[in-house]
């Protein structure tokens, strides 16, 4: 499916699962999007993720919903909780950033600038965490251990970001970038007409679900 087209259906349905007070829908979708997960074939560390992530907000939202509210508010709590953070993991564990991106400037007309500044960070995301450990390496060879939360560790990797930018915005000028400038694509972006036949059928699905149950 179409990151967009897949966007656009977990925001509806978690919009929609904000006004609606049954915990039965919110079962459903957790075990629908817990399907998708399983069959996506994750590492066995986001699987991990995913179980550990719900377990203190659902604690939470049961102690507090059971002391002042009632048990069926806090059931509905806990399972929506669990069902949006499944969402997420739906979208986020399974979505193709740079395909995401393309379609939106593609397709939605959003800022070519702006996709391409986005494109650029996520690139630079594992040179970022290699530039880490090779700060902090140099820092215990001076005999200084810099933890993870360390202020000079974060100053060191800004100042190597901000060079790396600076780098990044040459060479695209360099290569003809030119700011709202009308721009052709080596890959062209559609949007299958399958993917909004699932979507919409999904949501009727969910519609008649919420009816019946």
């Amino acid at each position: 499916m179409n990151p967009v087209v897949k966007f656009l259906l977990i925001l509806v349905v978690s919009l929609e699962m904000t006004f609606v007070l049954n915990y039965q829908v919110n079962l459903l979708i957790i075990v629908t999007t817990g399907l998708y997960l399983l069959f996506s074939r994750l590492s066995w560390q986001r699987y991990l993720l995913l179980v550990m992530m719900p377990i203190l907000p659902a604690l939470g939202a049961w102690t507090s919903f059971s002391i002042y509210g009632t048990r069926d508010m806090a059931i509905i709590m806990v399972t929506r909780i669990i069902a949006y953070i499944f969402l997420g993991a739906a979208f986020s564990y399974t979505t193709d950033m740079i395909l995401l991106l393309d379609t939106l400037e593609q397709r939605f007309h959003l800022s070519t600038t702006f996709v391409y500044g986005l494109r650029g960070a996520l690139t630079f995301v594992p040179r970022v965490r290699q530039e880490i450990k090779i700060i902090r390496t140099a820092a215990l060879m001076r005999g200084e251990s810099l933890s993870f939360y360390s202020p000079q560790l974060f100053f060191k990797a800004i100042l190597v970001s901000l060079r790396w930018s600076t780098r990044l915005a040459e060479a695209m000028a360099s290569h003809g970038f030119t700011e709202n400038a009308a721009r052709t694509h080596f890959q062209s972006i559609t949007i299958k007409k399958r993917d909004w036949i699932i979507a919409i059928s999904l949501l009727i699905l969910l519609q008649l679900v919420i009816l019946y149950l």
